[in-house]
């Protein structure tokens, strides 16, 4: 799959864009998703980004914010785009864009390229985030408690990689095979996993109900949505 590119202007900065195959999470199965999964985890030797614009449909937005906060507990800087605002609308949903940012711990901006509307705004977000990672200003606290999924394999981890995020560590020890380590290390993070009995399906699983239960609770906080029942009716 190839990587779209493009350039744009950041005030102070002049930007290389690249335009990613779109995912639902970071645990990829496809190809095209692997080269995403590739770049966002930090194994692509090619690009390093300095910031990660995660657009989600905001028509559907439980379902995006799951990639969305998987990418946030990597501990890399991100910028939050709502896209398809208008057909949100029509649908009678509402979202409350600074209690989604507030809960998020990142920015978060609604955009519609077609009008040209929150452009401005996205490019003044990217900007800001980007000097913030300057200066080593990433965020503190996780989307869930990612340590408690399997603390003791990923604080071993975090011995050899002291600058792994929790999240990033699972990954570690979910997808090390692929990454680009050394035999020593990769028989080292093997090794971790044995010696802790480390389960990757029953870590992923567990994550991603955690992941929804907290999407819940702020999808009741941000967003409000027509009564199903009340839609029903009106329809019959």
């Amino acid at each position: 799959m190839i990587k779209k590119t493009g350039t744009a202007s950041f005030g102070q900065y002049n930007a290389e864009l690249i335009d990613l195959p779109g995912s639902y999470s970071l645990y990829p199965r496809r190809l095209d998703e692997w080269v995403s999964y590739k770049v966002l985890i930090g194994e692509d030797k090619d690009i390093k980004a300095d910031v990660v614009v995660a657009v989600a449909d905001a028509s559907n937005l439980k379902r995006n914010l799951l990639f969305c906060t998987q990418i946030i507990d990597l501990k890399v800087p991100v910028v939050v785009v709502l896209t398809m605002m208008d057909l949100a609308r029509q649908k009678g949903i509402k979202i409350d864009l600074a209690t989604l940012e507030r809960e998020l711990g990142v920015p978060v901006v609604a955009v519609n390229p077609r009008k040209n509307k929150g452009i401005t705004e996205l490019k003044r977000a990217i900007s800001l985030t980007v000097q913030q990672s300057n200066k080593s200003q990433t965020p503190v606290r996780d989307f869930i408690d990612n340590k408690a999924l399997a603390e003791a394999p990923i604080e071993e981890v975090k011995k050899h990689f002291p600058l792994l995020s929790d999240y990033k560590a699972i990954h570690y020890l979910i997808n090390h095979e692929t990454f680009d380590l050394d035999e020593p290390m990769q028989e080292t993070i093997e090794n971790i996993e044995i010696r802790n009995q480390f389960n990757p399906t029953k870590t992923q699983a567990e994550e991603i109900l955690q992941r929804y239960s907290r999407i819940r609770q702020i999808m009741q906080q941000a967003v409000t949505e027509p009564d199903p029942l009340q839609k029903s009716i009106f329809t019959e």
